[in-house]
C-alpha cells in the first residue's frame, strides 16, 4: 500500500455569505458568523443592473455626451456589499433590482 493512500485531505473553503435580517445601504450592527465578532458592517458599493438600466435610459433619451454615465457616480443607484471589517468575511449584499 502506498503511503499517499492513507493520507486524508481537508479543503476548508469559506464560509457563504450570510444574509441576517436585511441589509440596506447603510452599515448594520451585527455579530459576524465566522469570527464571531461584534461590529459594524464595512460597505462597499459596485455598479449593479439598476445602475445600467438608468445609463441605458439616459443614452436613450439623448444625453449622449457622457451624461448617460452619471448614474455611475451615485452609490443610490449602486449595489451594496456588506463585509466584516475584521475577517472580510461576505455578510450579505442588497442589490437594489
Amino acid at each position: 500500500m502506498n503511503a499517499l493512500e492513507n493520507e486524508l485531505i481537508l479543503c476548508l473553503l469559506p464560509p457563504p455569505p450570510v444574509a441576517i435580517g436585511a441589509f440596506g445601504d447603510s452599515p448594520v450592527q451585527m455579530t459576524c458568523p465566522n469570527c464571531h465578532q461584534t461590529m459594524v458592517t464595512k460597505v462597499d458599493f459596485s455598479s449593479g443592473v439598476l445602475t445600467y438600466l438608468f445609463c441605458g435610459g439616459l443614452f436613450f433619451c439623448g444625453f449622449v455626451l457622457g451624461c448617460c454615465l452619471i448614474p455611475f457616480c451615485f452609490d443610490r443607484l449602486k449595489d451594496a456589499k456588506h463585509t466584516c471589517p475584521s475577517c472580510k468575511t461576505i455578510l450579505g449584499v442588497y442589490k437594489r433590482l
